[in-house]
């Protein structure tokens, strides 16, 4: 499959380039930094915010699938419009040029942060949560994540025969930058602001290809973070010294296990993580 790949000179878009390449797909990255010299496949410079260059370049490649992963990806740190314009602007560009030009399959870099949760004061219904599960935020970043949602369940209806899977992709952690996770732990309580969660960028790359080669009808959103969480403390510890009692787990919900719910994406599509920092 010719598969366009943004920001695939990324952290995780260039692990997903390499996945996907490996897996015998031919990849066009477009993104507005060179990639590292070893990165396979092809690339192209662009800016996403400009529709003319977003319609060139589909019309040039002619892609069959897309791995939307280019975006600001720090709340912090830039102006609030200039975040929440960049990324919506770039992800209506991509998804309706994909769908002008014959795109069966997108899969869009969502954010946990769209949840909602990760910039809230309220906890969840319930431990761990599922997809369903979401409040309102006027966080920029996470606003700008859950727009691209929203944008995809209407090309999909403008757009019958292009299907969109949203990822809501959690802290994204390199296969040597481990260390952050031991910082985290270092450091507890802070840094619980997403319950202590991350995932690899290996795993990353698989669930992106999983979407990509799956069977996919519509719009369809999926959680995807490691299996556990990067503590040492039993996470029901953790969320009542953060956040006070009250918190609702299941019965079952393990000392160390995400309270990402990541069943559906293993249901729909075979996905699982393979990686953990206790492995490293």
């Amino acid at each position: 499959m010719r598969v366009i790949v943004t920001g695939g000179s990324g952290r995780a878009g260039s692990y997903t380039v390499k996945e996907l390449a490996a897996a015998g797909h031919e990849v066009v990255n477009l993104d507005a930094a060179r990639p590292p010299a070893d990165l396979p496949g092809s690339y192209l410079q662009l800016d996403l915010t400009d529709a003319g260059e977003v319609y060139d370049v589909f019309a040039q490649v002619r892609p069959e699938g897309v791995c939307h992963l280019a975006a600001n990806p720090s709340p912090h740190g830039f102006p609030r419009n200039q975040t929440f314009t960049n990324n919506v602007l770039a992800t209506n560009h991509v998804m309706q040029a994909a769908g002008d030009l014959g795109v069966r399959r997108l899969v869009y870099a969502s954010s946990e942060m769209a949840t909602g949760w990760m910039t809230s004061d309220e906890l969840p219904p319930k431990f761990p949560f599922e997809e369903t599960d979401r409040v309102p935020s006027p966080n920029a970043y996470a606003l700008s994540k859950y727009m691209g949602e929203v944008i995809a369940d209407s090309m999909v209806r403008q757009y019958s025969a292009m299907s969109i899977a949203s990822l809501r992709i959690n802290n994204v952690i390199l296969p040597d930058g481990y260390d952050v996770l031991r910082y985290r732990r270092e450091h507890f309580p802070e840094g619980g602001v997403n319950f202590w969660s991350y995932i690899d960028a290996r795993d990353v790359a698989t669930a992106f290809r999983a979407a990509l080669e799956g069977e996919i009808e519509g719009h369809e959103v999926f959680l995807i973070a490691a299996a556990d969480t990067c503590l040492d403390t039993p996470v029901q510890d953790a969320v009542e010294r953060l956040y006070g009692p009250g918190a609702n787990f299941a019965p079952d919900h393990g000392p160390f296990d995400s309270v990402f719910d990541c069943r559906k994406i293993e249901r729909r599509l075979g996905w699982r993580p393979a990686f953990s920092w206790r492995d490293a």
